[in-house]
């Protein structure tokens, strides 16, 4: 039990000890700090650091040796000695020494500026922006480090930080000072959104225009036309895709940039209306007449007050209407057809064709009319289709026939007259003519179908008189 209270003591007294001697390198330190004596407290403070365990006493020497970089940083600045001024308040870690860091990396940047040591040059302007962005220095910097980088081919960062210049710093005389040397890249710059246009990477190229459209350029209009003249092709593009909506706000953007394109916008505007109404006038041609209105109204979205629009879809519904009052005229005049009805259906049929024609509509009314007039007289109907075909060609060719034989032969020539026989199959008949003579007969026969007024050859001849 002895032992073990003997043990405790001495690790106490030990503990103890430690604890002094850590507390006496602070104290050295701080003696040695408050001497101005920097570098050897900053030794001690460091030692200190690696072995206390006290919070507060750590914050303190921490805080000193800072300090301890601050000040040989200060005097390094008095003699110039810029490179080993960074390197101490870098070390110091401190708001004061951020506020000197960047007056050495300045220095040392315009150094090696002078030197012609461009890479250098940049890798101290990039630590300026990039870890000491509340530097009064930044405006020079980026003036310079436009030049480096134009000089570089680098346009697109040298455009980069003239943005950043102008947009945070648009009154500084670096700013200024910098524009004619940037109106004399401007070109460079749209020439290069345009090599993007036609590579169709139109959004790509439209931001960088836009971006050059907002400082005071001498080719601001320039950059403009080429925005607007995007924006043209976008809303070709937007209306190819049946996106009417983007396509007026491309159009009014177009008018925007470009207000000279007035006339060219309104007469695109006009060819898109055009090229919907066809399309609507399409949809109603094959009796999609709701189809057919929605589309008409969609030349709202591009022309909200244009009166042929509103004229084109009362039109259409009016078209509707009749269509649908002729579909029940037709549909009475099938129901009469069924029934054998055909001046019943004829009248219906009529109605239909009034009220809204149709190739379906007309072709019945042909066909019932021709019934009609066979029910009357089938064989003078027939008599009359062969008469009245193709304007009378096979009576006149027949009768050129007659009179070529008669001159030949006078009396000698016999003619059986137009004969009209039943042939089978309703509606059918066989219409003859002969013609007998010394030297030759003819036989012409040809088969008529009273529905239709096809006319068929019966033979040979017959075809000859038709085809001749």
């Amino acid at each position: 039990m002895k032992s073990k209270i003997l043990l405790s003591m001495i690790l106490l007294i030990g503990a103890t000890n430690a604890n002094s001697l850590v507390s006496t390198k602070l104290n050295i330190a701080h003696q040695l700090y408050m001497k101005s004596n920097y570098v050897m407290a900053i030794k001690l403070y460091d030692e200190f650091l690696t072995t206390s365990q006290n919070g507060a006493l750590s914050t303190q020497a921490e805080l000193e040796r800072s300090d301890c970089y601050y000040q040989l940083g200060f005097k390094a600045v008095e003699k110039e000695n810029w490179l080993l001024a960074a390197r101490l308040f870098f070390l110091s870690n401190s708001e004061i020494a951020d506020s000197k860091l960047d007056d050495c990396y300045f220095h040392l940047a315009q150094m090696d500026l002078e030197d012609n040591k461009p890479n250098s040059t940049l890798n101290y302007f990039n630590k300026i922006t990039s870890y000491l962005k509340d530097s009064e220095h930044i405006p020079e910097v980026l003036y310079h480090r436009i030049q480096i980088y134009t000089d570089m081919g680098n346009n697109l960062a040298a455009f980069n930080d003239y943005d950043f210049l102008w947009q945070n710093y648009p009154d500084n005389d670096f700013t200024n000072a910098i524009q004619p040397f940037i109106d004399e890249l401007m070109p460079l710059f749209i020439n290069e959104a345009l090599v993007i246009k036609d590579s169709l990477k139109y959004d790509q190229a439209l931001d960088l225009l836009k971006k050059l459209g907002k400082y005071p350029s001498k080719y601001q209009n320039k950059i403009f036309i080429d925005i607007s003249d995007l924006y043209m092709i976008k809303a070709n593009i937007s209306y190819s895709n049946n996106n009417y909506v983007q396509t007026q706000e491309f159009l009014d953007l177009a008018y925007e940039f470009d207000q000279s394109k007035y006339n060219l916008i309104d007469a695109k505007t006009k060819e898109f209306c055009n090229q919907i109404f066809q399309h609507a006038t399409e949809l109603a041609d094959s009796f999609q007449f709701d189809e057919s209105i929605a589309t008409y109204k969609k030349c709202f979205i591009l022309m909200p007050d244009y009166p042929k629009c509103n004229e084109m879809i009362a039109k259409t519904v009016l078209m509707k209407q009749n269509y649908q009052l002729a579909l029940e005229n037709e549909k009475q005049a099938n129901r009469f057809e069924a029934e054998e009805n055909y001046e019943a259906a004829f009248a219906s049929y009529k109605k239909s064709h009034n009220a809204f024609a149709t190739d379906r509509v007309n072709n019945k009314l042909y066909i019932i009319g021709n019934i009609i007039q066979a029910e009357k007289d089938p064989k003078a109907f027939a008599e009359s289709i062969i008469k009245e075909f193709k304007s009378g060609m096979i009576i006149s060719k027949v009768r050129d026939i007659e009179a070529s034989l008669v001159a030949q032969y006078g009396d000698q020539v016999e003619t059986s007259g137009w004969k009209v026989y039943y042939a089978i199959g309703k509606f059918k008949y066989e219409v003859r003519y002969d013609l007998l003579s010394p030297g030759k007969n003819y036989y012409f026969a040809w088969r008529v179908d009273l529905k239709t007024r096809e006319v068929t050859s019966l033979n040979k001849t017959s075809d000859e008189i038709i085809k001749g």
